[in-house]
């Protein structure tokens, strides 16, 4: 089990009305493994906790966090910024669906090659016919697949990791099967699921591209 409680947040900017960070963040920056030489990508990374935390836990070479939402993206280069963090975690506003290993060389230039050692993402758990949309769009984007469905983060995945590298994943226990299907089919290894302690429903995932 993990505790999704041990991390000391850091005081973050987030929107007022709009889609706001929870435990699942944090247990994911907690479960996400990075070293002193590795690149970091964060999909769906609102306002930029998990690279955040991640840097707090166990500082890497440097960090990409990618976000749709322009709000979110831009609340996100704020925390980095206060944090003193802007040269070790870049902020891009993009659709992960149509970005490549090339984009990101250009647009951010701490990025190297435009792979990735690790890559985190807790991205949005629902299908769009399940349950009711918030009609927030920025919190119905964060919680339904209305703009990104789980096979394309995990395609992504693919597409930035660099062979043999990691990817951490926080989703929904009632949907494991799915998505280790999903993880097979985008040549990734399952490694390891853990369970988070105090939110019931919710497991992370360890990867590797093969």
């Amino acid at each position: 089990m993990h505790d999704a409680t041990c991390v000391a947040l850091p005081q973050l900017i987030q929107p007022q009305r709009g889609y706001r960070f929870s435990a699942d963040a944090v247990a994911l920056a907690e479960f996400a493994q990075a070293s002193a030489t590795d690149s970091v990508l964060d999909l769906c990374s609102g306002c930029g906790v998990v690279p955040i935390l991640m840097w707090q836990r166990s500082p890497f070479r440097y960090g990409v966090g990618v976000e749709l939402d322009p709000e979110l993206a831009a609340l996100a280069h704020r925390n980095v910024t206060q944090l003193h963090l802007e040269d070790k975690i870049h902020i891009v506003q993009g659709d992960i669906r149509f970005l490549r290993p090339r984009d990101l060389q250009i647009i951010s230039p701490a990025v190297s090659s435009g792979r990735f050692d690790a890559i985190t993402s807790n991205p949005p758990y629902w299908p769009v016919d399940h349950g009711r949309l918030n009609p927030n769009l920025q919190k119905a984007a964060a919680r339904h697949e209305v703009f990104l469905k789980l096979e394309e983060v995990l395609a992504a995945a693919q597409r930035f990791l660099k062979p043999r590298g990691r990817l951490y994943l926080c989703h929904l226990e009632s949907r494991k099967d799915e998505i280790l299907e999903n993880i097979e089919r985008a040549d990734l290894l399952i490694r390891r699921t853990q369970s988070v302690s105090g939110l019931p429903g919710r497991l992370l995932f360890e990867a590797h591209l093969n």
